[in-house]
């Protein structure tokens, strides 16, 4: 249905059509007067990419679309988005702001531990495309300057402009499995400390934990599921529209089932700057009345799934994690 549509055609009606919000574009408090900046991974799978002229992916869609509604200029910082055990991009986040780098990131989980006041007092910053830039004294050449680590302040959400969910891989001609205890015996491929490996470990009785195979986290997983020959893996939905349009030979398939433990995202924002959260708010609003955004997504091979919930998920407990099935 979607062929030949460009992602950001999908949304010209939407901001064409949409009354401007109340706050106007001088009264909001922006790093560059009129223009909204956002950070988005330079090489963000469906979600973000940088291209010679603009970007890609649903969230450049969606922060076209945002910026055009609220009557502002779109620029975007490419942040390098290096998925390893290390990386914390909530912290990450956190310093973003902070620095001053962009006045919001999307992508943000609207979980009550991702906003607020952190539990650290500082954070390190993601190398950036035109960072800063020093001789390196020993080659003579240009290197960039890292800023390292800079203090943080207090981060607020928006509303949610869509769902990130857990589901089940499996092979072409395998079986589709209608949940996690339908496994029939299949082993089932997971993430380490992630919530979907968690959640396998919590919901899958003892007796069964020999059918779980944990693989090291990241941007690899994916392709070690793909090579490895394991029948079945929980993932985040968006990591394997990623890794599909990246691979479109895949043998894996996803089923429609979905576990219940989901996350809205929003956008996240510095929680003192209430005139960008409140319009960034309106806009996202009227972005949702459009009815546009499942076809932007499929336009970029996201398998969209809808905002539920007008407030933030608590923090999970193991309670939580053996109560939701």
């Amino acid at each position: 249905m979607w062929k030949g549509v460009t992602l950001l055609s999908l949304l010209v009606g939407f901001c064409h059509q949409a009354e401007p919000v109340n706050a106007s574009s001088a009264e909001l408090q922006t790093l560059t007067p009129k223009t909204l900046t956002v950070c988005l991974p330079r090489n963000g799978g469906v979600m973000s990419g940088r291209r010679l002229t603009g970007g890609s992916g649903f969230d450049y869609a969606v922060s076209t679309a945002l910026a055009e509604h609220m009557g502002l200029s779109l620029s975007v910082v490419w942040i390098e988005n290096e998925l390893d055990e290390e990386s914390d991009p909530i912290r990450e986040t956190y310093a973003l702001l902070a620095y001053g780098l962009c006045d919001a990131v999307p992508g943000h989980p609207r979980y009550e531990s991702s906003v607020g006041a952190p539990d650290f007092a500082r954070a390190s910053l993601p190398r950036w495309l035109d960072m800063p830039q020093e001789i390196d004294p020993d080659t003579g050449l240009l290197k960039d300057t890292l800023a390292g680590f800079v203090d943080v302040f207090p981060v607020a959400v928006t509303e949610g402009y869509m769902r990130s969910e857990i589901g089940m891989l499996y092979r072409k001609g395998g079986t589709e499995p209608e949940g996690l205890q339908d496994r029939n015996g299949r082993k089932v491929a997971v993430q380490q400390g992630t919530l979907s490996g968690a959640i396998a470990t919590v919901q899958v009785a003892p007796s069964e934990r020999a059918d779980i195979v944990t693989l090291n986290p990241g941007a690899g997983f994916l392709w070690d599921v793909e090579t490895s020959g394991y029948p079945l893996a929980l993932v985040d939905v968006a990591a394997f529209d990623a890794h599909r349009k990246a691979f479109p030979a895949t043998t894996l398939q996803l089923a429609n089932w979905r576990h219940p433990i989901g996350m809205d995202i929003g956008i996240a924002v510095l929680a003192d700057n209430a005139p960008l959260q409140a319009s960034l708010n309106s806009a996202i609003k009227e972005l949702l009345i459009s009815g546009d955004l499942p076809g932007v997504a499929a336009a970029e091979g996201l398998t969209y799934a809808a905002p539920q919930s007008a407030h933030l998920m608590p923090v999970l407990t193991l309670a939580t994690l053996r109560s939701m099935r």
